[in-house]
C-alpha cells in the first residue's frame, strides 16, 4: 500500500512540475501544470481546442518545460501552504463580514 502511495505522489509531482507555457514575445501569458491541462482537456475538450486555435491565430507560442525549477518544492509542503492560505483567507473574510454586520446594527 505504501508503495502505491509513493508512486502516486511521484506521478502527481511529475505532472505538477511539468509546465505548459504560453507566451507572446517575451511576455508570459499562461503557465499551467500538466495535471491541470489534462483536467481541462478531460472536462472541456472543445474549449481547449478552440483556445489553442485562437492562441495560434493570434501569434502566441507554446512551450513545454519538464521539472520546472520554480515548482520543484516538496509537494506536501505546497499543499500545506495552500491550505494555510485558504484558511487565512476564509478567516479574514469571516472576520470582515462579522465586522460589517455589527456596524450595520
Amino acid at each position: 500500500m505504501n508503495t502505491n502511495t509513493n508512486n502516486s505522489r511521484r506521478w502527481f509531482s511529475t505532472l505538477y512540475r511539468t509546465r505548459i507555457k504560453i507566451h507572446k514575445n517575451d511576455t508570459p501569458i499562461l503557465n499551467l501544470s500538466l495535471a491541470f491541462a489534462i483536467l481541462a482537456v478531460l472536462s472541456a475538450p472543445w474549449l481547449v481546442v478552440a483556445g489553442f486555435i485562437i492562441a495560434l491565430a493570434l501569434g502566441y507560442r507554446f512551450s513545454y518545460q519538464k521539472n520546472a525549477p520554480e515548482f520543484d518544492a516538496d509537494l506536501d509542503e505546497v499543499v500545506r501552504s495552500a491550505a494555510r492560505n485558504v484558511k487565512n483567507a476564509v478567516d479574514s473574510a469571516a472576520e470582515s463580514s462579522s465586522e460589517n454586520a455589527s456596524q450595520d446594527e
